[in-house]
């Protein structure tokens, strides 16, 4: 089960409450904002984490990617949809 938040801000991320319904029962997934999704995962990869999810769109005109850094942790990243 997930809600969406809305911050009703123009700018930045908006909040996500997801239960998955099995472990981790407790569990936080923070996001970094880029401009480019794939540039950064490029980046990402090179240097020692590994993609996991996405780039993934998400309405409107957003997308969002999961990422493990080198120890392990999920990371989110979210962008606008590049043209």
């Amino acid at each position: 089960m997930a809600t969406l938040l809305t911050t009703n801000a123009a700018e930045g991320i908006q909040g996500h409450i997801t239960a998955l319904g099995h472990e981790p029962h407790q569990y936080v997934t923070f996001y970094i904002q880029v401009d480019n999704i794939v540039e950064c995962l490029e980046r990402i990869v090179k240097t020692g984490g590994r993609k996991l999810v996405g780039p993934v769109p998400l309405p409107p005109n957003r997308q969002f990617a999961w990422f493990a850094d080198p120890e392990g942790n999920m990371v989110g990243l979210v962008a606008d949809l590049v043209q």
